[in-house]
């Protein structure tokens, strides 16, 4: 019982200490952009584009 326990501590020490090891880091990018179509007489017509992109990026620690 005693061998079971100290395995099971050393596996989860090892996975803590392995966790330690990197990183996760998240970067949301947004971009928006407006055009206006001015037209002769009739008025005008807008457009507006937006965009979102998330990068993940996963970083190790040197030894």
């Amino acid at each position: 019982m005693k061998k079971y326990l100290f395995v099971s501590l050393m596996i989860m020490a090892l996975s803590a200490a392995g966790g330690l090891t990197s990183c996760k880091a998240w970067r949301t990018v947004s971009t928006s952009a407006t055009y206006v179509q001015q037209t002769d007489s009739t008025g005008r017509n807008t457009a507006t584009i937006s965009t979102k992109t998330v990068e993940e990026y996963q970083g190790v620690r040197k030894k």
